[in-house]
């Protein structure tokens, strides 16, 4: 599966919850994650890989500033999978 194939699931997933998701792109700041995705009371950024693949070294540095910036209402987590990836959205939301 591709990444952007992920990533569309993932986008049908959120709607499906009733989650805003937003596409991330900073062009000042590389390595930030793929996805903000806003519940009532929390806020998760998610990477996106395709199967089998890994966060850049620069990606899992974003993703640490991000949990460690944050609060009990932020996550910043990666999936490679639809399956990993609802069971991170539904770990935080629900």
């Amino acid at each position: 599966m591709k990444e952007s194939e992920l990533e569309r699931k993932v986008v049908e997933y959120c709607r499906k919850c009733g989650l805003l998701t937003y596409k991330f792109t900073s062009p000042s700041s590389r390595g930030v994650p793929d996805r903000i995705i806003i519940g009532k009371d929390k806020v998760m950024f998610m990477e996106l890989k395709q199967p089998g693949k890994r966060p850049t070294p620069l990606q899992y540095r974003e993703l640490r500033r991000i949990q460690e910036h944050g609060s009990i209402h932020v996550a910043a987590m990666w999936a490679d999978d639809i399956e990993t990836a609802k069971a991170l959205i539904d770990g935080v939301f629900r």
